[in-house]
């Protein structure tokens, strides 16, 4: 019988399989060779380097910043009329230069307020302390030069008398009732002289205090004669020829009238307080401006910028950051806050009025 070799075919294929797995792995290499680029013997990290270090060294960069505000008067002074009354005349308009103490306007107190104002320049409590203090002075007068010099002559008239009558008692010539009588009616002279020097002290004691009384009513009538001629802007004197029904309007400040009541005419018949006009002064004016809370935190006080009106446009005027506030306009936690800052203007002119719109460059460093 014929014998079969199998340990030949089974090392047959299995140098087959490692032949063919040698044969994939060269493929393998040979098209990763291919497909993939490569790389430079040399690496240079220079350009990294180069991309970082302008961030880290290199110089601050400006940018402008844009916003948009209108102008307004750096404070104002209102002019009220001190009491209600009809308006005489008006010296004064919109856009006038005042300097202080410049007559505005002058008007008649009403009755109601002409009333008040002689309640103000007679006030009852002063003309009763008057009245008092003269009264007082007057019976003080009468105790001192009248009735206590004639008690006290008709003490002494009495003392002689009853002298005499003892000397003629001791002569038995008088009678012991009428000396007694006559003591007795000296006794009631002294009791009513020792009377009227109590009420001279008493009536000097009440004098001092109706001074005293009357000189803090003065010093109060003072003040609120005062507050009086500030009011009507106009001097009570007695001496004085203008009538007390008439009052005026003055400028509080050296400025420009900005606004007049369009009710504040001549014959107009207006109430006590009527707000007549308003006075700014003209050597100072800001810009209000609303700004993102994105763009307010790169600005800071001192920083400078340009404004151009939109009614201006020929001109560019200097401005520097003031105000800057720590409270947004609009707190509400849906919507972004803004804030509004406030810029001083610079190289004014007499072309400038209040609440010109405007754009403010600010120049800030990133």
């Amino acid at each position: 019988m014929r014998r079969f070799d199998t340990e030949k075919p089974f090392l047959r294929t299995k140098a087959c399989g490692a032949i063919l797995a040698a044969f994939i792995a060269i493929c393998s290499l040979i098209l990763v060779a291919i497909t993939h680029e490569p790389k430079s013997a040399v690496s240079s990290p220079s350009p990294a380097s180069a991309a970082i270090v302008p961030q880290i060294a290199g110089p601050k960069s400006e940018a402008e910043i844009l916003l948009r505000g209108k102008s307004f008067s750096i404070y104002k002074r209102h002019v009220p009329m001190g009491y209600g009354g009809e308006v005489g005349a008006i010296t004064a308009n919109e856009g006038q230069e005042v300097k202080e103490g410049d007559l505005l306007a002058e008007y008649v107190m009403d009755r109601p307020s002409m009333m008040q104002v002689r309640n103000l320049l007679y006030p009852e409590a002063v003309l009763s302390l008057q009245q008092r203090l003269f009264s007082e002075e007057q019976n003080l007068e009468k105790l001192v030069n009248a009735r206590l010099p004639i008690k006290e002559i008709e003490l002494q008239r009495n003392k002689k008398e009853l002298q005499d009558l003892r000397e003629l008692q001791g002569k038995q010539m008088a009678a012991a009732d009428a000396v007694k009588n006559k003591e007795q009616q000296v006794e009631a002279i002294q009791k009513e002289i020792f009377e009227i020097k109590e009420s001279i002290k008493e009536t000097k004691s009440s004098i001092d205090k109706t001074r005293n009384d009357l000189a803090h009513q003065k010093e109060r009538q003072k003040k609120t004669l005062d507050l009086l001629e500030w009011d009507t802007q106009r001097s009570y004197d007695e001496k004085s020829p203008i009538p007390k029904e008439k009052a005026f309007l003055k400028a509080p400040i050296v400025g420009q009238v900005i606004w007049v009541s369009p009710d504040f005419r001549v014959g107009a018949k207006l109430p006590t307080g009527f707000h007549a006009m308003t006075i700014a002064p003209t050597s100072s004016m800001v810009v209000r401006c609303k700004v993102h809370e994105l763009d307010l935190v790169k600005i800071e006080p001192g920083l400078r910028g340009t404004v151009t009106f939109d009614a201006l446009p020929d001109k560019k005027y200097r401005a520097k950051v003031t105000r800057i506030p720590w409270v947004s306009r609009n707190p509400a936690l849906e919507v972004p806050a803004d804030y509004e800052i406030e810029c001083a203007l610079e190289d004014l002119d007499h072309r400038l009025k209040e609440g010109m719109t405007c754009n403010v460059k600010v120049t800030v460093t990133q």
